[in-house]
C-alpha cells in the first residue's frame, strides 16, 4: 500500500465520495488512489469551480468533499473557492500537489509558499507526514467537520505520496454522544419561552448541521414561533408555512422591515444564527437588555449582536428538550402585525412592468410556482440573488444553494453540477446573472460531458446591476459596470445544450416547464429589465 492509498481509504471511511480538480504531475497518484477507493474524480474546467462543487456537495450531503489542485498555479487559482468554503462553513479537504521533496529549497519554477498562502482561508494547514498519513488525514477531517465546519489543507510532495506506507491503523470517524441540558435548565428555558408575549425565532446556518433542521422545525411549530431565516437556512421551515416570515440578510429595504419587527419582540430565539450571512445593518441589531436565547453547537465569540443566554451542545437534542411541554404556549403577536410584514415585503419585491424583456421578480415568481420540493436550485451572486431569496419559497432545507458568506461570483453552475451528481434523478436549476455566466461558462462543457440534465437560466441584462445600483444610490455615474452580453443561447448550443432565448414571461414559463420535463441539459437565455431592482433593494 502506498501513502496515497492510506489517505484515500481514510477519506472513504469518513464518507468522502466526490473529488474535484484539475490534475498536474504531482497529484496523479492521489487521484488514482481516490478512484480505487470509490471516490469519483470530476475534471472541472477551472479550479475555483472545482472548489464550488466541493462546497455544494458538503452542503447537500453534510459529508466532506475533496478538492485536488496541482501545485503552484493550480492552488493559486483555487484560493478563491477555498476562501469561499471557509466563509460558507464547508468541510472541504484540499490535497494540494507539491514538488518532490528532494527539489525543495532549490528548484523555483512555479514555486511559492503554499502553506503561507492558504493558512488565512483554512481552518488548518500542514505539510504531509508520510509516516502517519492516514492518522494526519483523520485529524484534518476531524478539524474540518468540527463546528463551524471549514476547509483544511495538506501540502503533499509527489514522492511522499508515491512512497510505501507502513501504517496499520485505519482511522474512523469519532463517535460523538449527544449532549443535553440539565433538566432544571431545560425547565427554566421553557418557562422563559412560555412567558414571552411577542417571541420570534431567527434560524441560520447552524440549523442545517447534524439533523438540526428537523428538530428546529418541530421546535418552532410546537411553540408556534414565527421565524425569519438567513438565506442559506431557507426551507428549514417550509416557506409556505404560516410561521415563515421570509428571509433576512442582504436587502437594505427588506432588512429594515425585519429589524423593525425585531425591535418589537420581547424574546429572540436564535437557532444556529451565524452572522457570516448578514450585512452590517445587523451590527448591534438589538440592545443588550433584550431577552435573547441563543442555541448553537458551540458558544459564539463574534460580538456582532448581543446573544443573551447562550446554550451550546447538540442542537437537535437541546431543541427536543425545549419543545413545548404543556406549561403554557408562547404569547401571540398583536393581530395583523406579522401579516403587515409579509404584505410590506410583498409590495417591495412585486414585479414591475418592464420597459423591455422580463421582470426579474416575475421570473423568480414563476420559478417558485413551478418548483416542487424535489427541485434543487442554485443562485449566483448579484442583485438577482438578493431578489430571488425574497421571492422563491423553499420547501425543504438546502433547496437554494448559494455563496452567501464570501459571495463568490461564478458559483451557481458548478453548484448545480455538484447537485446533479448527488441527486441524479432530481430537477436541478441554476439561476445565473450574465456577469457570473461569463466567469464560469466553461463548466457548461462539463455538464454536457457528464450528460447532466441541469437547467441553466441566464438573467441577461448587460450589466453588473447590483454595483450599478450602489453607484446610483451614491449619486455616481455608472462606471465599469456595463458590458455587451453575448448570445448565451448560442454559447450553450456550442456546448451541446438544448437552448431557448426568451423575451417575455409567457415564453419563459413555457421554456422552463419544457426544460425541466425534457431531462436534457438546457440553457435559457432570458432577457430581463433590471430597472425594478432600484425599488427592491
Amino acid at each position: 500500500m502506498r501513502v496515497a492509498d492510506a489517505i484515500a481509504r481514510t477519506l472513504a471511511a469518513y464518507g468522502v465520495r466526490h473529488a474535484f480538480g484539475i490534475p498536474g504531475n504531482d497529484v496523479l497518484e492521489t487521484i488514482r488512489a481516490c478512484e480505487e477507493a470509490g471516490i469519483g474524480f470530476v475534471l472541472a474546467k477551472s479550479e475555483p469551480a472545482a472548489a464550488f462543487m466541493a462546497d455544494a456537495v458538503y452542503h447537500l450531503t453534510r459529508k466532506p468533499a475533496l478538492l485536488v489542485p496541482a501545485l503552484g498555479p493550480g492552488l493559486a487559482n483555487a484560493v478563491a473557492g477555498i476562501a469561499g468554503a471557509f466563509m460558507e462553513r464547508s468541510a472541504v479537504i484540499v490535497l494540494g500537489g507539491q514538488m518532490a521533496s528532494g527539489q525543495q529549497g532549490i528548484y523555483t519554477h512555479q514555486v511559492f509558499d503554499h502553506l503561507a498562502a492558504i493558512r488565512p482561508v483554512t481552518k488548518w494547514a500542514a505539510a504531509l507526514n508520510p509516516a502517519r498519513a492516514a492518522q494526519q488525514v483523520a485529524k484534518a477531517l476531524d478539524i474540518a467537520l468540527a463546528y463551524p465546519a471549514g476547509p483544511v489543507f495538506l501540502d503533499m510532495p509527489a514522492d511522499w505520496v508515491r512512497a510505501e506506507s507502513a501504517e496499520e491503523a485505519r482511522p474512523v470517524p469519532p463517535l460523538l454522544a449527544e449532549t443535553q441540558l440539565a433538566e432544571g435548565v431545560g425547565a427554566e428555558l421553557r418557562r422563559m419561552l412560555a412567558a414571552a408575549s411577542r417571541p420570534i425565532a431567527l434560524i441560520g446556518l447552524g440549523a442545517l448541521v447534524g439533523g438540526a433542521a428537523v428538530a428546529a422545525r418541530d421546535f418552532v411549530r410546537s411553540w408556534r414561533l414565527p421565524i425569519l431565516a438567513s438565506y442559506k437556512a431557507k426551507g428549514v421551515v417550509d416557506e409556505q408555512d404560516e410561521l415563515a416570515l421570509g428571509a433576512v440578510g442582504l436587502s437594505p429595504v427588506i432588512d429594515a422591515e425585519a429589524l423593525a419587527l425585531l425591535r418589537e419582540a420581547d424574546l429572540l430565539v436564535l437557532i444556529g444564527f451565524d452572522p457570516i450571512e448578514l450585512r452590517d445593518a445587523w451590527l448591534d441589531a438589538w440592545p443588550a437588555e433584550r431577552p435573547c436565547l441563543a442555541i448553537d453547537w458551540s458558544h459564539a465569540s463574534h460580538r456582532v449582536f448581543p446573544l443573551g443566554r447562550q446554550v451550546a451542545g447538540s442542537v437537535p437534542a437541546i431543541l427536543r428538550q425545549l419543545r413545548h411541554a404543556g406549561e403554557g404556549l408562547a404569547g401571540a403577536w398583536p393581530p395583523g402585525r406579522l401579516a403587515r410584514l409579509r404584505q410590506r415585503v410583498g409590495e417591495i419585491v412585486r414585479p414591475r412592468e418592464p420597459g423591455r424583456g422580463i421582470s426579474p421578480a416575475a421570473l423568480f415568481a414563476e420559478v417558485s410556482a413551478q418548483a416542487t420540493a424535489e427541485w434543487v436550485m442554485s443562485v449566483d451572486v448579484g442583485a438577482h440573488r438578493i431578489l430571488a431569496n425574497h421571492i422563491i419559497r423553499c420547501r425543504v432545507p438546502g433547496q437554494l444553494l448559494q455563496s452567501n458568506g464570501l459571495g463568490c461570483m461564478g458559483y451557481a453552475v458548478p453548484a448545480a453540477i455538484a447537485a446533479q451528481l448527488v441527486y441524479p434523478g432530481r430537477p436541478i436549476v441554476a439561476l445565473v446573472g450574465d456577469g457570473c455566466m461569463l466567469m464560469t461558462q466553461g463548466e457548461l462543457a462539463l455538464a454536457a460531458e457528464l450528460g447532466l440534465p441541469i437547467v441553466v437560466i441566464v438573467l441577461n441584462d448587460g450589466a453588473l446591476s447590483l454595483i450599478k445600483l450602489k453607484q446610483a444610490k451614491l449619486r455616481m455615474a455608472p462606471r465599469a459596470v456595463d458590458f455587451v452580453s453575448p448570445r448565451f443561447d448560442r454559447i450553450g448550443e456550442g456546448f451541446g445544450a438544448a437552448v431557448r432565448r426568451v423575451e417575455t414571461l409567457a415564453e419563459f414559463t413555457v421554456a422552463l416547464r419544457d426544460a425541466v420535463a425534457s431531462r436534457r441539459f438546457t440553457v435559457i437565455d432570458a432577457l430581463i429589465d433590471p430597472s425594478e431592482y432600484a425599488e427592491q433593494m
